[in-house]
């Protein structure tokens, strides 16, 4: 009984294990088909993007081709058109041409107009070569008029600006000569003038500016190598040092001769070394030494200062600047020399001169070449 009890038991037992046994194994049946399909899938989607890509691709090769197609459709038409007009244009060249109306008046008109032109300056032309011979007979001289005025106004300008009397002079002649060829009657006041003007000219005085400027540059030179009156002092008392040298000396050989050639050699001394002269300036005249270079600086100067007024025509600069030299010379330089006195009697001539001298106007001549030019002009110029 025991055994038939438990029999089934067992076969429940067994059928429970049989069906767990199957659900197991279809569980790991789905999920192996699970997981061929997702392999599956997995490797047609790359596939399918890809024939998704060629079909894109291909669609866009259509519109471009068919773009192109239309494009070769409207060059196709556009060369036969222009193949179309170029078969016309050889057709219109081919042909003949045909004669183009013009109007020949307003050539006409503008040839006549020349014409005339010409003419009318052929009269001219022949007036002028008739007026020409009608006055190569009788040569005008007016021109001479011109010339003698010019030649005034440079003399003017020469006499005013440069003092330059002989220019002047030669200038004046020149144009009085120039009237006389005119051979005008209306010239006579103008020819007065110029011959008053010249006989004023011809007494001043000719002044060379150069020779002068020269002259007192050479002045300046021997100015330079003059002895000064404190090299004169410095010179005795060297020697009067050295005298003294020689005394002392002597004095040592005995009494009675020593004051004896004391005496001789004091006197010969005084007598070699002063020279008596009248003197107006004071003694404070005779510098310190060292100041001879100073002195000497000063003295070209003014000689310099001179010869600038010289060129300057500016007479009262000019005869200060002398005569402050000479004072100077006569202060401090030793003027009994031969070197001295040649300066001095140079600078004194130099400074009688008068560098500008009063010249007279050419205003009387200019104002009458000028009248008489005027009164010959037609009325209206």
């Amino acid at each position: 009984m025991s055994e038939s009890s438990e029999t089934p038991k067992i076969l429940e037992q067994m059928s429970k294990s049989n069906s767990a046994k199957a659900r197991g194994r279809s569980s790991r049946q789905q999920q192996n088909a699970r997981r061929r399909i997702a392999v599956i899938v997995a490797l047609f989607l790359p596939v399918l993007a890809g024939v998704l890509f060629l079909a894109y691709q291909q669609r866009l090769s259509q519109v471009g081709l068919s773009a192109l197609r239309q494009e070769n459709q409207q060059l196709n038409l556009t060369l036969s058109s222009q193949t179309t007009q170029l078969q016309q244009l050889q057709r219109d060249l081919a042909e003949a041409p045909q004669a183009v109306p013009v109007d020949e008046s307003s050539l006409r008109q503008l040839e006549s107009n020349f014409d005339a032109e010409i003419g009318r300056l052929r009269q001219q032309l022949a007036a002028v070569q008739s007026q020409q011979l009608s006055t190569a007979a009788e040569p005008s001289l007016d021109w001479k008029l011109q010339e003698a005025e010019y030649l005034l106004g440079l003399a003017s300008q020469k006499l005013l600006l440069e003092a330059d009397t002989r220019s002047a002079i030669a200038l004046l002649e020149d144009a009085d000569a120039g009237l006389l060829a005119s051979g005008n009657n209306r010239v006579y006041a103008t020819r007065e003038a110029i011959s008053a003007e010249l006989l004023q000219l011809r007494n001043v005085e000719a002044i060379d500016r150069q020779g002068l400027y020269l002259h007192i540059g050479i002045l300046a030179t021997q100015l330079a190598n003059v002895e000064m009156l404190s090299s004169m002092r410095q010179n005795f008392e060297n020697r009067r040092a050295r005298e003294a040298q020689s005394v002392e000396v002597g004095t040592s050989s005995g009494s009675d001769s020593a004051a004896t050639g004391w005496l001789d050699a004091s006197l010969d001394f005084l007598g070699s070394v002063f020279v008596w002269r009248k003197r107006q300036e004071s003694s404070v005249a005779m510098l310190a030494p060292g100041s001879e270079s100073v002195i000497r600086q000063n003295l070209q100067l003014m000689l310099e200062q001179a010869q600038l007024a010289l060129l300057m025509r500016d007479n009262e600069v000019y005869q200060r600047s002398l005569g402050k030299c000479l004072e100077w010379i006569r202060l401090h330089v030793a003027t009994d020399t031969p070197a001295a006195q040649l300066v001095v009697d140079g600078l004194l001539e130099l400074r009688a001169m008068d560098i500008d001298p009063l010249l007279p106007s050419l205003g009387q001549s200019l104002d009458s070449i000028r009248q008489v030019i005027a009164s010959g002009r037609p009325a209206g110029l």
